[in-house]
């Protein structure tokens, strides 16, 4: 695969990023902290506060959450309330941003997020948006349309700025052009040979809640640039969609393994993927009843009924030519583990093989995952 000068350029991002929200914060800028794509960004930006993504992805971390929670949920969960309590003197190095927050914006998406956030208000404020969970129906909209402005009431309380409807309009704007961008990155995957590599690939998607609008605006232009420009070569290799849990940040192991063993990732069906731009916020309607309609669609595993779900991994499917789908979840991740059935389902139908991939944060199971993926690829070459 192609090197890209704008993923170097990422190397250096993360430091510079931390430079820029402490000088923010010394100037009296709030800065916000979320872990789910259901809390719109454009509330935050429009009540004139930065955001930064405190989901963990690495597995240092875990220990130091098991002294406070169980062994069993997953470890998204457990990795992130470690980042966020750990004190330093566990000999754990944490990532600088997770300590940089003014207050932490939730969701009560799954159980063990929703029992940890009563544990994490101890250590930051944190404020819990309230997520109705059939979202087809008039009434979970009404709702949801409650609890943003019930949110919009919150960040201006933080921040002490107003949040109009043209500052919002403003930022729907704004946020609308970056999706714009990441739909002319997917694209360019649709090509055969895909020019740029799934793991490449995912540290941008890793990086876009953690980096400002503005530099991830200019790095995606940069990288579409760049992958436009190069010429296909080698032979076909199997194209895989991964789907399911999210992969924050310091969590590329299945991507790695699947791309080692011969397969190109075309598309991901996941948080850290399609899900967290692939619709887009009307920009025409009333900001808070257009930013209600485009978050409660979200097809999280949460959700029930979630055939939005289906449909969507069965479209992503056919539109990027996929040869086969690695259905990826965490251990103890109920909702995504018990989807799994009918996803494989679905996808049996239309005649689309699926290989199960069930971890957590450790390499322990390297080789064994490793032996289960090429064996897939055997089947698919």
């Amino acid at each position: 695969m192609h090197c890209f000068k704008s993923l170097e350029n990422l190397k250096s991002a993360y430091i510079e990023r931390i430079h820029q929200v402490s000088d923010e914060r010394r100037s009296g800028k709030k800065s916000v902290g979320t872990f789910c794509l259901f809390v719109p960004d454009e509330i935050i930006f429009a009540a004139g506060a930065d955001r930064m993504i405190l989901c963990g992805g690495k597995n240092d971390t875990i220990s130091i959450a098991e002294q406070y929670l169980p062994r069993n949920i997953c470890p998204l969960v457990k990795s992130s309330f470690g980042s966020i309590v750990n004190d330093g003197c566990s000999g754990v190095k944490s990532c600088s941003h997770f300590s940089m927050v003014d207050m932490i914006v939730a969701e009560n998406t799954c159980d063990s997020k929703k029992k940890m956030y009563e544990l994490l208000d101890n250590y930051v404020p944190t404020y819990v948006i309230d997520l109705p969970q059939r979202p087809d129906t008039p009434e979970a909209l009404k709702y949801f349309v409650t609890e943003l402005d019930k949110f919009r009431d919150a960040m201006e309380q933080l921040t002490g700025n107003k949040v109009t409807n043209e500052r919002l309009r403003q930022e729907i704007i704004s946020s609308n052009e970056t999706r714009k961008l990441l739909h002319s990155l997917y694209e360019l995957r649709k090509r055969d040979p895909s020019p740029i590599s799934g793991v490449d690939m995912l540290k941008i998607l890793q990086k876009q809640y953690f980096l400002s609008p503005g530099e991830l605006k200019e790095h995606l232009r940069m990288l579409i640039s760049e992958v436009e420009s190069v010429e296909p070569e080698g032979a076909h290799r199997p194209r895989i969609m991964i789907s399911g849990c999210p992969m924050p940040g310091g969590n590329t192991k299945v991507p790695e393994i699947i791309e080692d063993k011969g397969g190109v990732i075309v598309v991901e069906e996941s948080c850290t993927g399609t899900r967290s731009f692939w619709d887009m916020v009307d920009e025409d309607k009333e900001p808070m009843l257009a930013l209600a309609e485009r978050y409660i669609e979200i097809p999280c595993s949460c959700m029930s009924p979630n055939d939005r779900r289906i449909d969507n991994i069965l479209e992503l499917a056919r539109d990027f030519k996929v040869d086969g789908v690695v259905y990826y979840t965490l251990q103890f991740c109920h909702g995504y583990n018990i989807e799994k059935y009918k996803v494989q389902q679905a996808l049996k139908k239309a005649g689309i093989p699926m290989l199960f991939v069930e971890t957590d944060y450790s390499n322990s199971d390297v080789e064994q995952i490793g032996l289960r993926v090429d064996a897939f690829m055997e089947m698919l070459s």
